[in-house]
């Protein structure tokens, strides 16, 4: 049996039973907040930490003791938070919200993907969603990934209207994603490089960037100044740059995350930090960071394809939380079994029936994950070849170019391509449907 037939034996049934499908996601996501609650750790533990703090002192965040502390992060998404537990102090909030935001960005891929393609295609894109495991597994934890990708989906969504208001909304939503994490800036550039291309087929300047860029500059003047009245500081956005790029041009750097710079004797040490602001501190990672650049220029670049391994590698950005095993990945379920080789080893104190749950969700997950990026480097290909790339699809490469630029940057991490696959996910499903299932009926369903 060929290829596509497979393809059709396996998404001609699932497609028919859509809105089923949609209505048991919504069911196992509200059985997992409400009867399975999730321990925060890690980021995720430190968002929390920072929400509660706040509510304790009854004020918004950053709060003057946060002044001292390494750096500002996500200062739009943990406000939100402490919105959220001010209204119900609990994990149940946070997770509920999730659950919203999940089924808001599914509906701006669906939508997304009509406006360029047709009905049939966003069907597929939503069914490949659905069954991306780590959005199901992000809504039980309290990262950034889903609220940050929802802003930047629907930012594109408006601006794809082309409508004055539209477009200043599409700004606002960009301006609110920077506000979450500085990569927001990335979708900026994007805009202002289709602008360019724009200009240079139509042989016109087309104002619409201004519509964009004059709704950034809204939200962002809005924002600082409202951590200004309440922090005494214009600041709108996550002050994490500096560590980020001290993380990835370090001696001790592999290109992911490892704090071996921060100890003693190495060059992110600091030996008084209880005694210097986030800017000064920030002034000291980079300089550090920096002055290693310029020393060690070769070092750097060759960590730079090692930072996109870390960040493409493997997929398993919140499988361990459908499972219950809070940060276990696949990396340290591999050094485990080449160092002791021995299956017992594995999630030790867990039953047989959890390990097993574990690596089908895991081998799952990775057979569809580079499936994925398969049938990406295949759409990208073909349109190369074809010279057949629209404003919209250069629109969303190019978020994914340049954040992938960033990446090599600074530093990599497997959370930090969420972002990238939900944008391609309507290309991946114009793919599928035109190159494998054109010729499924699925005109009534």
């Amino acid at each position: 049996m060929k290829p596509n037939s497979y393809l059709h034996l396996i998404i001609n049934p699932l497609i028919s039973k859509y809105k089923y499908i949609l209505i048991l996601y919504i069911i196992v996501q509200l059985v997992f907040i409400l009867f399975f609650p999730r321990e925060y750790t890690n980021d995720a533990e430190y968002y929390y930490s920072l929400a509660k703090e706040c509510v304790q002192n009854n004020e918004f965040y950053p709060g003057t003791e946060h002044l001292y502390q390494d750096y500002i992060v996500a200062p739009l998404y943990v406000n939100i938070i402490i919105v959220l537990l001010n209204i119900y102090n609990s994990h149940i909030s946070i997770g509920l919200f999730n659950i919203i935001i999940n089924l808001l960005q599914l509906f701006f891929v669906y939508k997304i993907t009509r406006f360029y393609f047709d009905d049939k295609t966003a069907k597929l894109s939503t069914l490949i969603y659905v069954f991306y495991l780590n959005s199901l597994g992000l809504v039980l934890s309290n990262f950034t990934e889903l609220s940050f990708t929802l802003l930047i989906l629907s930012s594109i969504y408006f601006y794809s209207k082309k409508n004055i208001s539209f477009l200043f909304l599409s700004g606002i939503l960009l301006g609110a994603s920077i506000a979450i994490r500085p990569v927001g800036w990335d979708l900026a550039v994007c805009y202002l490089l289709i602008a360019g291309y724009l200009y240079f087929k139509e042989k016109k300047f087309n104002l619409d960037i201004l519509k964009i860029a004059s709704g950034t500059l809204l939200f962002i003047i809005l924002f600082g100044c409202f951590n200004y009245w309440h922090f005494g500081r214009f600041i709108f956005t996550s002050t994490t740059g500096p560590v980020n790029l001290l993380l990835g041009a370090n001696d001790t750097a592999t290109g992911g995350f490892n704090a071996k710079v921060y100890e003693e004797g190495n060059i992110g040490y600091i030996s008084n930090p209880d005694t210097l602001t986030y800017i000064q501190k920030g002034e000291i990672y980079y300089g550090q960071a920096t002055n290693w650049i310029k020393q060690n220029p070769g070092k750097w670049l060759l960590l730079a394809p090692l930072k996109l391994v870390h960040t493409f590698s493997y997929d398993d950005i919140s499988i361990s939380l459908i499972a219950g095993l809070g940060d276990w990945n696949i990396i340290a379920t591999i050094k485990n079994l080449a160092e002791d080789r021995n299956f017992n080893h594995i999630l030790p104190g867990e039953s047989f029936y959890v390990k097993l749950l574990y690596f089908l969700l895991e081998i799952i997950q990775h057979i569809f994950y580079y499936f994925l990026i398969l049938v990406l480097v295949l759409w990208a290909v073909r349109n190369i070849k074809e010279r057949s790339f629209s404003e919209f699809s250069l629109l969303h490469l190019f978020f994914v170019l340049i954040g992938m630029l960033m990446i090599m940057i600074t530093v990599g991490t497997p959370r930090y391509k969420y972002p990238f696959i939900i944008m391609m996910i309507p290309f991946i499903s114009s793919y599928i449907q035109t190159r494998f299932l054109s010729k499924i009926n699925i005109e009534k369903l």
